[in-house]
């Protein structure tokens, strides 16, 4: 006879997979079929509680699961206190094209978004370059493959940014988001054109409010805080790859 996982079991894997790599998941399926000798399709289960998508269950081999039970999954999951939820950041050149993600984004799963303005600074072709952006937020409890799969269908450029933030992290994971927050938007100005300037972050948003946000890599942390004489909120990330990547490469600090 198969069985749901316990809400105790439901609950822990939530939390240790909502942000979990494919490796990851692969390793916690591998030790949740050991657990009370639990089978194929409980782990599905338990993936599926973790926000991750049938395809994806699927796609590593484990039992597909039918509508019936997809149904009577939500029941379990909201016993056991909801799915969990990620906010996925990105950004547009124009208003029209950040409604259309944003659109994207509400097909998602109990998704909230949110769009605003930004003032868009980083290195291209030897100088700082700046450029208007609309930043959109969509607060869903799809897992983050899902959310990139929609929001990339959407999306006009051709490497947008896609991050998150991480419930926990090393000190030494590598991708960071940092929060600064400045007396107004012309000195967040100027601390987004140092700081890219000097090559010790990819990129800084600044918004009218005088907030702004940097992403850079944990080697240039320190420069970043040093450079502007502020306290700086640091957030690990994930994000796309490609995305991730281009914010490493661009990170020039951290290899001088």
């Amino acid at each position: 006879m198969r069985r749901c996982p316990s809400r105790a079991v439901v609950l822990a894997t939530t939390a240790t997979a909502s942000y979990a790599s494919y490796a990851s998941l692969r390793r916690l399926a591998s030790a949740a079929r050991a657990l009370e000798g639990r089978t194929s399709s409980a782990v599905t289960w338990q993936l599926l509680a973790a926000g991750t998508s049938r395809g994806f269950v699927q796609g590593i081999g484990y039992t597909a699961i039918g509508s019936r039970r997809w149904a009577s999954l939500a029941a379990v999951v909201g016993r056991a206190g909801g799915m969990p939820q990620i906010t996925v950041l990105t950004t547009e050149d124009s208003a029209d094209k950040a409604a259309k993600v944003a659109d994207a984004g509400r097909s998602l799963g109990s998704a909230e978004v949110s769009t605003d303005e930004v003032q868009s600074y980083y290195w291209w072709e030897g100088k700082v370059n700046f450029d208007p952006e609309w930043r959109i937020a969509v607060n869903t409890s799809a897992s983050f493959l899902d959310a990139k799969v929609a929001l990339l269908k959407a999306h006009s450029y051709d490497l947008p940014m896609l991050i998150y933030d991480l419930e926990s992290a090393a000190d030494d994971h590598k991708y960071w988001k940092g929060s600064i927050q400045l007396v107004d938007q012309a000195a967040a100005v100027e601390v987004a054109k140092k700081l890219v300037e000097r090559r010790v972050v990819a990129c800084a948003q600044a918004t009218s409010s005088g907030a702004l946000a940097v992403k850079t890599v944990a080697a240039c942390k320190s420069m970043v805080g040093d450079s502007t004489g502020e306290a700086v909120k640091w957030s690990p990330i994930g994000g796309n790859e490609e995305y991730l990547s281009w914010l490493e490469n661009e990170c020039v600090a951290a290899r001088a």
